[in-house]
């Protein structure tokens, strides 16, 4: 079987968010086909049988989550693409609806056109960085770190990881994309000294995308805004 330019793509982003289910690859491989479609799901499995991906060992979740192998991560080095990743040897069963949940924002935002999204893997390769967000875009010259929230932590941390975002010169604004309302309210509300933190319930922005609104210690704006389009 001919490995091909979408063969090495798809690998790519595998190997940057750790793993993605057969419906996250059709999402961004296949899309525009109908969920009965099976094409993706015989191609993953095609590179399965050639060694070049591997299935989380244990079925915590209803989907197989796809993974790189070393041999794939071989390809892709070949190639250059593997920004200096190894392959995983499983998936993170302790922060796995997490690492769903940000590889679903990642979709969203390519989805939208920000093809430029930088994993929690690839950036946790470098040294520039007071704290590795869970992915990152670039836009018009500004760099926004994106964080994914599902519960509260303490007020003292919060206060630290607003402060290392708010001196730190790499990165210009940060999205907080929460599980639910309230939760951005609460948030919201921690905010006091950070005036890069904006925050958005993450059922808005998958509804409303460009429009949805953001809360910040400046007040309120839209997304679109956020990223610097009129």
């Amino acid at each position: 079987m001919k490995i091909t330019e979408r063969d090495i793509e798809l690998m790519g982003w595998i190997l940057e968010q750790k793993f993605m289910t057969e419906k996250q690859v059709r999402q961004v491989f296949w899309k525009g086909r109908n969920q009965d479609n099976r094409e993706a799901y015989r191609r993953l499995n095609k590179l399965r049988n050639m060694g070049f991906l591997t299935v989380n060992e244990k079925r915590i979740y209803r989907s197989d989550m796809y993974l790189v192998t070393a041999k794939g991560v071989r390809q892709l080095k070949e190639l250059n693409k593997n920004h200096g990743l190894s392959a995983m040897g499983d998936a993170d069963y302790s922060n796995y609806r997490h690492d769903l949940v940000v590889t679903d924002i990642r979709i969203l935002f390519d989805e939208m056109g920000y093809k430029s999204w930088l994993s929690e893997r690839v950036l946790s390769r470098r040294n520039d960085l007071r704290r590795v967000p869970d992915g990152m875009v670039f836009n018009k010259d500004k760099y926004i770190a994106m964080e994914y929230e599902s519960s509260q932590k303490s007020r003292r941390r919060y206060q630290r990881i607003f402060l290392d975002y708010e001196f730190d010169r790499k990165i210009d604004q940060v999205l907080y994309i929460v599980d639910t309302k309230e939760l951005v309210g609460k948030l919201s509300r921690e905010v006091s000294t950070s005036s890069k933190a904006n925050f958005v319930y993450l059922g808005e922005l998958e509804k409303e995308l460009m429009n949805a609104r953001l809360k910040s210690i400046g007040g309120e704006c839209v997304l679109r805004e956020l990223l610097g389009i009129a």
